[in-house]
Order: C-alpha cells, then structure tokens, then sequence
C-alpha cells in the first residue's frame, strides 16, 4: 500500500514537473525574441549570397524587433558556416543564410559533410538571380561563342574561375560544359570577390559568377556579361540567355534560403518565418534586391521544401553525368 502510494506520488511530480517544463516552454517561445538573432552568412564577404543577406539586414532588425547580427562564416564552399549553423542551441537564435550549393550540390562532391538537410528546417526561399560568363574589359571574347570555338580548339586549356566547389556558379559551368561539348579547367575561389579579382588581374580567361558583386563593375564596363544562366536581365537586356543561345538544358539560378537548426520550437520558427516574410516583403528590400539586379523570390517553409527536392533530383543528374560524384 505504501508502495502504491509512493508511487503515485512520484507519477503526481512527474506530471507536475512536465507541465511547469512545457509552461516555460510556452512562455519562453511567447517572448522571443528577447535579445539579438545571429544571421550565419556561410560566404566570404562580398559575393552574391553576402550582398543579398546584407540588404534586408537592417529590414530584418525591424520586423524581428531585435538586432540580426550577420556573421560571415566561409570555407568549405559554404560547408563551415552550415556545419556551424547546424549545431548552434535550437533556440532560434541562430539562422543560416545559405545559396543553392550547400544543400544541393556539395552533397554530391563532398562524401564526408558533416551536416544533411535533415539538421534544418527550410524557413524561407528569399532570392534568385543568373550567374552570367564574364570577361574583363578587352578580352579577346567578344561573345559567348567566341569562349566555345577557343576551348573547343584548345581543350583543358582555358581557365574558369567560381566561387568555389558545390556553388552554383560551379555547376553552371559543368552543366555549360555538358551542353556545349567543352573541357575547361575550373578554378575554384572562396568568394565572388576573389573570382571578380583574378579576372580582372589575368589570372584566368573567364568567370562564372552570380550578379550583385558584378553590378558595378559591369555598369563602368570593365566586367562584360557574355551569357546569363537564367532568365533575362532588365538592367542589361543585350546579354543572351543560355537557352536563346541554344542550351536550354545549361539553366541554373542562384538562390539564397534562410534556414533553422531542426529542433527549433514550431511556435518560434512561426516568429521567425513571419519577421522574415515581412523584411523579405518591405518596399526597402524589394528596391535593394533590384538595384543589384536580382529577383525577389519568396517562398514559404513548405513550398521551399518542395522546390528544393526537385531541384536536388535534377541536379544529381548532372552530377552524374559529369562524373561529379564522390562516394
């Protein structure tokens, strides 16, 4: 009897102590945020993914009603800022701002991330934008096809600079590669400002790079869009897509997502995803994301889930086809 009655004491404070625990839960999640959110920007600073975040930063420090303090964390094509963003406290303090690469094309390249979506929960797409091929100011390409008709006579011996491997400007030359028939040497960088740097210094013969950092130098003319790996661009609607030059299957944009250590109570990641929705949605960033010649691209956690399923499935093709695969 004594047994019995201990026992059912004992049930009385488990319950007890789950409820107290799920209250504080509850009204933890009601108060946040309650002191800064850190924005994990998994690039160097100044390439396409940094450019982006860094618009709606001041946006976002309105709608959250706290500061978001962007940190740039690079290397690894992207995989140090992720793996760090990965096993931050799921407390919604920590938000990855990742690109197309880190999910769905270093997977395919790097065998031994230390990281898999599964650690995340997608919040928002935000983004998207072409790579274009550029040459600097005099460069004996004068066209898009001028670059097949040299690498196809000199095969392995032009260069390509990205900004680095598993980045989407990495794969749209792979996938240019497999359309026009072509071997070029890809040359991998830590960031879009390196990649525009080494053009601009003869180091290599042309670039695959991402819009925002390139925006001013193309507008002087001293960098020069030759193809654009997307749609049209209003800005400079005398550069040919991929697909009017006949590789239609070479088509690839540059997304940026926001992204939550899984984990993150659903009452927070909803906090979260409607701060975010609104800077995302704001006159400010809508005109900060056009003057860099990028597309407002929003899509909610589910439907950013989806797209980035079917996306992945196409671009394992590639890889692939490309004997990309690492194992």
């Amino acid at each position: 009897m004594k047994s019995r009655c201990l026992s059912v004491v004992g049930m009385a404070l488990l319950i007890g102590f789950l409820f107290l625990a799920g209250a504080e839960a509850v009204s933890a999640a009601s108060e946040f945020p309650t002191r800064p959110v850190e924005v994990i920007i998994c690039f160097a600073p100044g390439g396409t993914l940094d450019v982006a975040v860094r618009i709606m930063g001041e946006e976002l420090s309105k709608t959250l009603g706290v500061p978001a303090m962007l940190t740039n964390k690079g290397g690894g094509g992207g995989a140090v800022g992720t793996e760090f963003a990965g096993n931050a406290k799921p407390d919604g303090y920590t938000v990855l701002a990742a690109p197309i690469g880190v999910f769905n094309i270093l997977p395919f390249l790097t065998p031994n991330l230390r990281y898999k979506l599964s650690d995340f929960i997608p919040l928002c797409k935000y983004a998207n934008s072409p790579n274009l091929i550029f040459v600097k100011k005099g460069s004996k390409y004068k066209t898009f096809n001028d670059i097949l008709t040299d690498a196809k006579k000199n095969p392995g011996k032009l260069t390509c600079a990205t900004a680095g491997m598993g980045t989407a400007a990495h794969f749209s030359l792979e996938m240019i590669k497999l359309q026009a028939g072509i071997d070029v040497a890809h040359l991998p960088y830590k960031s879009g400002a390196e990649v525009i740097t080494s053009l601009m210094g003869g180091q290599v013969d042309f670039i695959t790079q991402g819009l925002p950092p390139a925006v001013g130098l193309m507008k002087s003319g001293d960098l020069v869009g030759l193809a654009s790996t997307l749609g049209k661009i209003p800005e400079f609607p005398n550069i040919p897509t991929m697909a009017e030059l006949g590789y239609p299957r070479a088509t690839l944009g540059v997304w940026v997502g926001y992204f939550l250590p899984k984990g993150v109570p659903t009452p927070v990641v909803n906090k979260l995803a409607s701060a975010f929705e609104k800077a995302i949605k704001s006159p400010a960033v809508k005109k900060g994301i056009e003057d860099t010649a990028q597309v407002l691209d929003y899509m909610d956690s589910a439907g950013f889930a989806k797209f980035m399923a079917s996306e992945y499935a196409m671009l394992e093709e590639v890889a692939k086809k490309a004997n990309l695969i690492k194992k």
